[in-house]
């Protein structure tokens, strides 16, 4: 809220409590001593307040910007003023109470006169320090605007009226003009009896003031001579005052006599006493007589800042509030239901919203601790209010009339249904309390609960009236509720969240800790499964609201329903001050949630600090080190490494922090580690060495081999070298003495072989020139890993002393579909049928793997006989491996000699042919040759038989074309 707001609250207040000093002045025959001049001292300090708001209302208008030193005095000043108000106001209405009770009043006031001090005398001196703190910046503005300060018309009629009856009064009494405001005027007293004070002609005028309507509503308007109605669409409920002492005692008595009769003489008042009457009696003073012009500016003061302050003063240690809401709610609030009957009044001064038990808005959240405080509602002794008839008033006429009072904020026509028995809680359950709510309208509020409004009730959507308060941001409703009894917990229906759940949401702190104080459980666990304290972490609410759910007993271990702890959220937040705040109040930093809270901490490492200097335990975490490395955070590391933590402990059981650093090439770490004894010859995926090797981060070999790497043990880190293309690594490891013949544990491979296999003849020229072993055997010899690249070959076939040694090298080259290696192969002396485990030939390979090119070079250059079996012979193998009737291998091997007739293991040519069932591809071997009809199979049959047994008469044909 603004200064400004702060202001016109403060203004439209003093009207309020202007009225109420009119209707006291009406009734009093004996006003308490020095009253007067209270009432005089009241309004110098309203003037001050309208000579203000107009200047403050002119710079935002001009859009000028007082210094915020000024700012923050004036709004402290209009706090104290209307925490001052507020203990006037009650004055009053105690004051008020004790007129209409009567003689028993009178007894009540006597009797507490004997015991305490002059509540006037407190209260004039309280509001001359408050005048005096005041006048400063009111003279200031008044000299930069002049004579303009008059009162916002919505809310002159309470001062207007005051004002005329004050002036009488000093006429009556000859007191000399000028000095209505002077505080050490002496000035008389009541002290005339009843019968003088109805002769006098300011006391009549005051008896006559009685009978008026001094509310005004909205739909009105304050003119230079009268009030004037505007156009509306509905006609306004107009109240009044009843006629005297004795009319209210008798309603608020128990309600004798005829309560619809009484209603009707009340409505008939109502129309008969307009505005208009009730202002003829000031006719001829205009409007801004009532508010005389601010005394001159003394020469002696400037036009500065500094002049406005002036030390604060309040009469009470607890800020008051008043109802909350524009000031068109509250200009409304003042017109519609100021002045209440007497049993509205005798109740409302117990129940005002957020000004008992401590507990108010404007002082909740200021610097220092907040204490916590706990307090107990007792519904049962609330004032409570029964209706004077509930003979047929819960129709639906009455109930929807109920609501649109409350929708009008028309007080006095809503205290009027309820007296009558109108249910409170409206058409719909509590509909017309949540819609109390809804408009921050306290005084309804305050009215539905005093006659038996439920503050739990959920209605026809599932809402409570407290969940509405909150949502809304109503303090000084969810305070009535609460003090009603409603629940801060309650999940009733579609909603599914608690009230003191949304306040967490909806980041409203002073709601927060009102429903803490009245029984809000601060472990309550929403909906989704986090708690209250969970979700304020993650929300980024303010640490002190952190600190007041701790205080009031949320568990700092307390886990959400995904195991999740505070810490752990105050952690991933990045909020050091809350991590403080709660291992202040007991959260263990070991507790998993749902992991250990260093895991989290290594990314803060302030978090991190501050937790290992509270007891956090690194062995608790295996691997921390690890982590904090891989995300390259030096400064966690070091943490953890000052505390004690091991750099050789692997996470996850495989990664260790010195070879996370050479991954990530973090230089500064990985010697940071080297230097708190990380061991350089400690398995991660691979060794230190292999990884400088595969990660090319040769810069860290040489400190490794400082801090003692061994690059033999395991042996093969130049054959991953090799396998990596790492030239540099290789040559840095040559000169570094490392055996270029070393052989891989596992797969046996050397630097050669897998140079050779990689296609790398620069790494193979390399690897030859530094003594690699071209006999040597890595995962294969290398002449036989050569053939499938010939070109490593022709590097390395000079380097064989025998390359007949390596049997079966031919058929492999076969096999490898490298004719340039069968070629080169053939002219170093390997021979055509070296057969590969004396079984596979290089031609019957060259036919299966139907290599047509390798089979014409082995027939017609390498001299291969067609006849010479492999797997089998030649042309079994070609009937065999045929496609469809492609018969060019099976034609060129018949054409190169090979012989259909010859048996080998039991078959020849023909009886292959006849077991195939294919009489052209027969037809096609008998056309080239003569069939030998008696050849037998492995069992003893005759190619007759055979065919005698399988034949059709078409092969029986083409054989004995043959024969």
């Amino acid at each position: 809220m603004t200064v400004l707001d702060h202001c016109h609250k403060a203004t439209v207040q003093g009207n309020k409590i202007s009225i109420r000093m009119l209707e006291f002045l009406s009734t009093s025959e004996h006003p308490p001593q020095g009253f007067g001049d209270l009432a005089h001292d009241f309004l110098d300090v309203c003037r001050n307040m309208w000579a203000i708001e107009a200047g403050l209302k002119e710079c935002s208008r001009t859009r000028q910007h007082l210094p915020p030193k000024m700012m923050n005095e004036l709004d402290k000043k209009f706090k104290t003023t209307q925490n001052d108000m507020q203990h006037l106001d009650q004055m009053l209405l105690r004051y008020l109470e004790y007129e209409r009770r009567g003689t028993m009043g009178k007894i009540q006031k006597g009797w507490r006169s004997m015991f305490e001090s002059n509540d006037v005398g407190k209260m004039r001196d309280a509001l001359s320090k408050t005048k005096e703190a005041l006048e400063m910046a009111a003279l200031a503005f008044q000299w930069s605007l002049g004579d303009d300060t008059k009162i916002d018309d919505s809310v002159g009629i309470g001062y207007t009226g005051l004002a005329a009856v004050l002036e009488r009064m000093d006429k009556a009494r000859q007191r000399p003009p000028g000095t209505c405001g002077s505080h050490g005027a002496s000035r008389s007293t009541h002290s005339s009896s009843k019968a003088n004070f109805s002769e006098d002609p300011v006391m009549a005028q005051i008896e006559h003031m009685s009978t008026l309507n001094l509310d005004k509503p909205a739909a009105y308007h304050r003119g230079d001579v009268g009030f004037e109605r505007k156009d509306s669409g509905r006609e306004p409920v107009a109240s009044s005052h009843r006629g005297n002492a004795e009319s209210h005692r008798g309603h608020a008595a128990s309600h004798r006599g005829d309560g619809a009769s009484a209603y009707a003489a009340s409505s008939h008042r109502a129309e008969v006493t307009s505005l208009r009457d009730g202002a003829s009696s000031f006719r001829g003073h205009p409007s801004h007589d009532f508010h005389p012009p601010l005394p001159p500016l003394p020469v002696n003061i400037h036009r500065s800042s500094s002049s406005m302050y002036g030390s604060d003063h309040s009469i009470s240690h607890n800020a008051m509030h008043s109802h909350a809401g524009t000031p068109s709610t509250m200009a409304t609030s003042v017109a519609a239901g100021s002045i209440h009957s007497d049993h509205a009044n005798d109740y409302s001064k117990q129940i005002r919203p957020g000004t008992s038990n401590g507990v108010s808005e404007t002082d909740l959240w200021e610097d220092g601790p907040v204490p916590v405080v706990r307090i107990k509602a007792d519904p049962a002794t609330m004032p409570r209010w029964a209706p004077r008839s509930t003979r047929g008033c819960d129709t639906p006429a009455m109930l929807a009339a109920l609501l649109v009072a409350v929708e009008d904020q028309n007080h006095r026509m809503v205290e009027e249904l309820l007296d009558r028995g109108v249910p409170p809680d409206g058409p719909n359950d509590n509909q017309c309390l949540r819609e109390a709510v809804r408009r921050h309208d306290g005084e309804s509020v305050r009215l539905l609960l005093l006659f038996g409004a439920d503050p739990n009730g959920p209605g026809h959507l599932g809402v409570t009236p407290l969940y509405a308060a909150v949502a809304a941001g109503f303090y000084d409703g969810a305070t009535t509720l609460l003090k009603y009894g409603a629940n801060p917990n309650s999940v009733t229906g579609p909603v599914p969240e608690s009230p003191i759940a949304k306040s967490i949401m909806d980041d409203r702190p002073n709601l927060t800790l009102l429903l803490l104080k009245y029984g809000g459980d601060a472990n309550h666990t929403m909906v989704d499964g986090e708690t209250i304290l969970i979700r304020a972490i993650i929300k980024k609410r303010s640490k002190k609201l952190i600190d007041v759910l701790l205080d009031y007993g949320a568990d700092a271990n307390g886990k959400d329903s995904e195991g999740a702890t505070p810490l752990f959220g105050a952690i991933n937040s990045n909020r050091i001050e809350v991590v403080l705040s709660l291992l202040d109040h007991g959260a263990n930093p070991n507790l998993p949630g749902p992991k250990h809270m260093l895991w989290p901490a290594v990314h803060k490492p302030e978090i991190l600090q501050l937790l290992l200097d509270r007891g956090a335990d690194h062995k608790k975490t295996p691997g921390i080190v690890e982590l904090s490395t891989s995300i390259n955070n030096i400064k966690s590391v070091t943490m953890l490494l000052k505390a004690g933590a091991d750099p050789n402990c692997k996470k996850d059981g495989v990664w260790t922090p010195l070879c996370t650093s050479i991954r990530d090439n973090r230089s500064d770490i990985f010697h940071l580690l080297l230097n708190n004894g990380a061991d350089p010859n400690l398995s991660s995926a691979e060794f230190p060495a292999f990884k400088c090797v595969t990660h090319n981060r040769l810069q860290y070999l040489q400190p490794l081999v400082d801090a003692g790497a061994k690059l033999s043990q395991p042996k093969g880190i130049l054959e991953t070298a090799v396998q990596f293309n790492n030239v540099d690594a290789v040559k840095w490891l040559i000169a570094a003495g490392v055996n270029p013949n070393d052989r891989v544990p596992v797969t046996g491979a050397t630097a050669l072989t897998t140079a050779i296999k990689n296609d790398n003849v620069d790494l193979l020229n390399l690897l030859l020139a530094s003594g690699a072993d071209p006999n040597g055997r890595g995962e294969d010899w290398p002449i036989i890993v050569a053939v499938k690249h010939p070109q490593m070959l022709k590097r390395l076939l000079p380097c064989i002393a025998e390359p007949r040694a390596f049997k079966g090298i031919m058929e492999m080259a076969v096999v490898a579909n490298q004719l340039e290696s069968i070629k080169m192969l053939l002219a170093a002396g390997v021979s055509v049928e070296d057969r590969n485990g004396g079984v596979f030939s290089p031609l019957t390979t060259a036919i299966r793997e139907r290599h047509k090119e390798i089979v014409y070079y082995l027939l017609d250059e390498g001299g291969a006989d067609p006849n010479s079996p492999g797997e089998h012979l030649p042309i079994i193998k070609a009937l065999r491996r045929m496609e469809g009737h492609d018969t060019e291998i099976l034609g060129l091997l018949l054409e190169r000699g090979a012989d259909p007739n010859k048996v080998y293991r039991g078959h020849n040519a023909i009886i292959q042919a006849l077991e195939n069932g294919d009489d052209h591809i027969l037809k096609f071997i008998v056309d080239r040759c003569v069939v030998d009809v008696e050849a037998k199979d492995e069992l003893g049959h005759t190619v007759a038989e055979i065919a005698n047994t399988r034949g059709s008469e078409t092969t029986w044909d083409i054989l004995n074309g043959s024969s």
